[in-house]
């Protein structure tokens, strides 16, 4: 119900913030900007009718990211500090505060490290406001800084993850830094600690456990925010204080950048690469570029490309050739990445033909076999590894990792820096080297390649 001036018959404007937002008591001018604000565009909408594909009933041309009850309209708490900008324009004042997030008693945390500078800056930026982003590329140390921001804040903290390989690093991370044990929720595992570490796929199954013993959330990864599991995760939790921790912060392969924010809040922070390098916290590479001679007419498929190219035997001799090559001139492990498995298997058989043994991981292995792998390469016992792109995309730490082989096109330079930082990890005598490959007589992938190389400039 409006009077005449188009008002809701209330006091004024009043947010709510728990979980989500609640903000009631305000125009209906007002509340159609904020419905504008809250839609946007669905990428897989536009990316279907451009490429042709049967849209159907499968995606709605809208995302809306808001609901509306008989009070007013429920968003994601991410977007409250610019709610509150829109409040003061459309209404005149900002909105009373009803902060209903969860505080609970105090958790003395102590941290035992010593921060760089530029991690100084990032923490000093983060505890300025109570939930946001921090963006801070491979080797800046996001969970040496999130520890601090624990110790700092002093609240039960309850950190998400994707994977069990990231369960255990912060696990060990928490020992090595807070001198305490980790409580585990995922892997078999559930105990609930003052400092928790969960798989999301678990916590999914026990929120209303979870819920109340947190009052920080901290998410790893948190550009996977948009994938509906951790939507529905976050959202529901009221915890006091939230931080999103990522190297990118970015989604290319949706377009649902804009969603990371919105459930996670501003960015807090964003390391700056040229002051990490300066730093001493990672190495700077060595970038070499070499032209294959495969040759294709492109008509707009690009899977059908990457089949092609993948297969080309030319081309994979060179690679394997170019791996036994370095393995006999580098002391530290070889890692050789490709965005298909099938293509690992086969340049780990061109390298067996050769005498060279290498190991493959893969998301088709188990969990155990993974772990297997990832343990041998810790203690030193394997010379090459060949990966699928994904698995050392996120969450992957070796420091012994001292050459990088690219042997499909990366296009995404946020993955691409993602990727080339698991070798740049300092070491004694370690020099990091990126050995890309350049399909010149290809358009598509020749500019593919321009683009790296003006990324590999700005390293």
């Amino acid at each position: 119900m409006a009077d005449r001036d188009g008002k809701k018959k209330t006091t004024g404007p009043v947010l709510t913030v728990a979980g989500q937002c609640h903000l009631s008591g305000i125009s209906t001018s007002f509340l159609a900007a904020l419905q504008n604000k809250l839609t946007i565009d669905n990428p897989k909408y536009h990316a279907a009718k451009k490429y042709g594909r049967w849209v159907g009933k499968n995606f709605q041309q809208k995302l809306f990211l808001y609901t509306l009850d008989d009070a007013g309209i429920i968003f994601p708490r991410g977007f409250a500090a610019q709610a509150v900008a829109l409040c003061k324009t459309y209404m005149g004042r900002g909105p009373k505060i009803q902060d209903k997030r969860r505080r609970l008693p105090e958790i003395n945390f102590s941290f035992q490290g010593v921060l760089r500078p530029y991690q100084k800056e990032a923490v000093a930026d983060i505890l300025r406001k109570h939930f946001g982003v921090l963006v801070a590329g491979t080797g800046s140390g996001k969970t040496i800084m999130a520890l601090e921001v624990i110790a700092q804040r002093r609240q039960p903290t309850l950190i998400l993850v994707h994977s069990r390989e990231l369960l255990y690093q912060w696990e060990e991370r928490v020992r090595q830094f807070l001198r305490i044990q980790a409580g585990l929720i995922g892997d078999s595992k559930y105990d609930i600690q003052p400092l928790s570490i969960a798989i999301v796929n678990t916590a999914r199954k026990k929120l209303e456990e979870l819920i109340p013993s947190f009052g920080h959330l901290i998410v790893d990864e948190c550009h996977r925010v948009p994938a509906s599991l951790f939507t529905e995760v976050v959202k529901t939790f009221d915890a006091y204080y939230m931080l999103g921790l990522s190297a990118t912060a970015y989604r290319r392969e949706d377009g649902l950048t804009p969603l990371i924010y919105l459930y996670m809040g501003e960015r807090s922070h964003q390391v700056d690469p040229k002051k990490l390098a300066e730093s001493g916290a990672v190495l700077k590479p060595e970038f070499i570029q070499r032209t294959t001679g495969f040759n294709y007419v492109f008509r707009g498929n690009y899977q059908t490309l990457m089949n092609s190219l993948t297969k080309n035997e030319a081309r994979n001799q060179q690679i394997a050739d170019d791996i036994n090559r370095e393995a006999g001139e580098t002391a530290g492990t070889i890692l050789v990445v490709s965005d298909r498995v099938a293509h690992c298997q086969k340049l780990a058989e061109l390298l067996a033909c050769k005498g060279l043994q290498a190991s493959v991981l893969t998301g088709k292995q188990s969990a155990l076999e993974r772990s297997a792998i990832v343990g041998s390469l810790h203690r030193g016992e394997i010379k090459v590894l060949i990966s699928t792109l994904q698995l050392v995309g996120e969450g992957f730490d070796a420091a012994g990792l001292t050459t990088l082989f690219l042997t499909t096109p990366i296009k995404f330079t946020g993955r691409l820096r993602q990727v080339i930082g698991r070798i740049l990890r300092p070491a004694a005598g370690k020099q990091p080297k990126v050995i890309d490959y350049v399909d010149e007589q290809v358009g598509v992938l020749k500019n593919s390649a321009r683009i790296r190389r003006q990324a590999y400039e700005q390293e």
